[in-house]
């Protein structure tokens, strides 16, 4: 008996390979490309929708348009997705950002180790994991902006102290973000490769940082370290508010 069951399982296997080699073949996928001008919603969290979505996508800033790249029956879903999505609820928001450059050294006596009231809570952290002798704020530069958009900044303020002549040098900074968004829960900032570019008279080449940051608003995050000489160190302290 039951070799007669592997015989009919045996055949029922072969009539199936059969059947699979004379079903037509499954025709290519439909390629289309479709352009989406938003209104309200923001760019990036398009962008990131259309490619859960199976889509890929190119974005022009200034003119808030999409253009998008997926098959047929997934561009009749992404174009269903956006229309829900850009509505005037998702209108660009403004968002105030702070950043801040905070210096940790170990030369003694430092006149400028003061650190405002704001940073102090940010200081006592950093001082568990980089010990220096002193703390003191930099520079501090401020900027608003819109969801969707592009931030490019530059300042001039605080001085390092470096060589062996210890001669104080002038900073100037550079902070670029290529967008900034809002999450879904409406408080927390997500900046996409932002780059900040520090340099003073003398060096032979800009000290940089680069990182994407998510910042719940209101708090103050450590975006980064950026060594400067063996007993310096240059840290980039950021926080974001939601404008209403």
């Amino acid at each position: 008996m039951k070799r007669i069951a592997a015989v009919l399982m045996l055949a029922a296997m072969s009539w199936a390979a059969q059947d699979n080699k004379n079903a037509p073949p499954k025709p290519p996928a439909v390629i289309v490309q479709k352009l989406f001008v938003l209104k309200y919603a923001d760019p990036v969290q398009v962008i990131n929708l259309v490619r859960a979505l199976g889509g890929s996508a190119d974005q022009n800033t200034q003119m808030r348009a999409i253009a998008v790249t997926a098959d047929r029956g997934a561009m009749a879903v992404i174009e269903d997705a956006v229309k829900q999505l850009d509505t005037p609820a998702a209108a660009p928001k403004n968002i105030e950002l702070t950043i801040y450059l905070v210096m940790g050294s170990n030369a003694e006596g430092d006149a400028n180790s003061v650190v405002p009231k704001e940073l102090e809570s940010v200081v006592t952290q950093l001082k568990s994991a980089f010990p220096f002798k002193n703390y003191h704020q930099m520079d501090v530069i401020e900027t608003r902006t819109r969801t969707g958009e592009r931030v490019n900044v530059y300042s001039e303020g605080g001085t390092v102290m470096t060589g062996a002549h210890a001669v104080p040098e002038a900073v100037s900074t550079t902070i670029r973000i290529r967008a900034v968004g809002l999450g879904q829960d409406g408080s927390t900032v997500r900046l996409d490769d932002m780059d900040a570019s520090i340099r003073w008279q003398g060096m032979q080449n800009n000290l940089g940082l680069n990182a994407s940051v998510d910042v719940k608003e209101g708090q103050k995050v450590v975006v980064g370290r950026i060594g400067v000489e063996r007993d310096q160190a240059l840290f980039l302290v950021l926080t974001a508010h939601v404008v209403q």
